[in-house]
C-alpha cells in the first residue's frame, strides 16, 4: 500500500494543469488553515473548491464536512488533491477566524480564491462546489458534498490508471464497462460500437455508442499526453504506461513508442538503480 501511494504522488507530481490559472492564491488573500506556496504547488493535484460565505449559514453547516474531506482525501492523508475553501462574501476576519478555529478547520482558505478564467458559476447562489482532475479539467460542479467528494476519489483513481470512458456510464453497453480501461484489449469492442453507431435502428444505443466512442478517444489523447510527460520525469512510470498502451493500442505503439522503448527502458532500469542506491 505504501508502495503505490509513493507511485501515485510521484505521478501526479510529474503532471502540470499549466491550462490553469489561479486567482488569489496570494499571503494577502489568505484567511486560515494550511497556507498554498505558489498556485504552481496546484498542477497535477486533485482541487475541490468551496465556495462559501461566513454569513450563509448552510454554508457554515457544510465546513466540517468539507475538513473532512481534506484530512481523509487531501494531502494530510497523503493523496494528490487539494482543497481549497473559496471566501466571497465580504471579509471579516474576526468573524471568519472564530469561526475557523471553533471547527478547527485545516484546510487551505482564501478569500475570493478560484480559476481565474473560466470558472463554473454558481449562478449567485452558494454554497457551490466544483472539482478539477489532475489534468486541470472540472469533472463536478454543484451543491452536494456527496458528489463532490465522489468526483475527487474518482478523479484520483484517474491518476496513473486512467478509465476510456470518460464521463459516460455505460448504460445498453454495460458488458464492455470493465473492459473498456487501459492494459485491456478494444478492437472488437469498438468495431462494435462503430457499427452499431451506424445501423443500430436503437436511438439510445446510436447515441451511446457514439459518446462511447468520443470518449475513448480523448482519453486515448489524454493517455498519449501523460506519457509525454512521463518519459521526461519518470521513466519507471512511463514504461508501464506504455505497456498497457501497448495492449489497448497496439497499432499505435508500433507507430509511436516502439522505436523507443529500448533507450526508455535503460532509463527506467538506470532510475530503479540511482533509487535503490540512495535508499
Amino acid at each position: 500500500m505504501k508502495k503505490h501511494l509513493v507511485l501515485v504522488l510521484a505521478l501526479a507530481a510529474a503532471f502540470a494543469s499549466g491550462a490553469v490559472e489561479w486567482r488569489n492564491i496570494d499571503e494577502g488573500s489568505w484567511i486560515g488553515g494550511a497556507k498554498i506556496s505558489s498556485p504552481d504547488k496546484l498542477a497535477g493535484r486533485v482541487v475541490l473548491v468551496d465556495v462559501w460565505g461566513v454569513n450563509c449559514p448552510p454554508c457554515r453547516a457544510l465546513l466540517p464536512r468539507i475538513e473532512e474531506i481534506w484530512e481523509k482525501f487531501g494531502l494530510p492523508a497523503g493523496k494528490p488533491c487539494v482543497v481549497i475553501g473559496s471566501h466571497r462574501q465580504e471579509r471579516d476576519d474576526e468573524a471568519l477566524n472564530e469561526l475557523i478555529k471553533r471547527n478547527k478547520l485545516k484546510y487551505p482558505i482564501y478569500q475570493g480564491a478560484g480559476i481565474a478564467s473560466g470558472e463554473p458559476s454558481s449562478g449567485g447562489t452558494i454554497p457551490f462546489m466544483y472539482v478539477l482532475n489532475h489534468r486541470g479539467k472540472v469533472v463536478y460542479q454543484g451543491r452536494s458534498d456527496r458528489e463532490a467528494l465522489e468526483a475527487v476519489v474518482n478523479a484520483l483513481g484517474e491518476i496513473g490508471n486512467p478509465s476510456l470512458t470518460g464521463e459516460v456510464t455505460p448504460v445498453k453497453y454495460k458488458m464492455f464497462a470493465r473492459t473498456l480501461a487501459l492494459g485491456k484489449p478494444i478492437a472488437n469492442v469498438v468495431k462494435k460500437l462503430e457499427y452499431d453507431a451506424k445501423t443500430s435502428r436503437d436511438s439510445a444505443a446510436v447515441e451511446e455508442a457514439k459518446a462511447l466512442l468520443a470518449a475513448i478517444a480523448q482519453s486515448k489523447s489524454d493517455i498519449m499526453e501523460d506519457i509525454a510527460l512521463l518519459k521526461e520525469r519518470d521513466p519507471v512510470e512511463a514504461v508501464r504506461m506504455i505497456t498497457l498502451f501497448k495492449k489497448t493500442w497496439p497499432k499505435d505503439f508500433d507507430a509511436l513508442y516502439k522505436a523507443g522503448m529500448p533507450e526508455l527502458v535503460a532509463k527506467a532500469k538506470a532510475k530503479k538503480v540511482e533509487k535503490k542506491n540512495g535508499e
